[in-house]
């Protein structure tokens, strides 16, 4: 008799996971799409301070990456 509860919840719970899953498979909302950019954005320069990089030392901009996925990130440490 436990042998068949616990086969019975498995399955209860197997069958909820799964309605879960399919239920959250949704088509993709257009009115989330992000707004259009306007404008020109501000132009920077960080200095390379990584000593095992090819341009150590000099300045970096999003400039140099032009049409070309990249990404930044500012850390900061004490």
């Amino acid at each position: 008799m436990i042998r068949t509860r616990r086969g019975g919840l498995a399955a209860t719970l197997l069958t909820l996971t799964l309605s879960v899953l399919v239920a959250a498979c949704g088509e993709d909302d257009n009115d989330n799409a992000p707004p259009p950019v306007e404008g020109v954005v501000p132009d920077f320069s960080l200095l390379d301070v990584n000593p095992n990089s090819s341009t150590y030392n000099t300045g970096i901009s999003p400039r140099d990456y032009r049409e070309r996925i990249s990404a930044w990130y500012f850390g900061s440490s004490t």
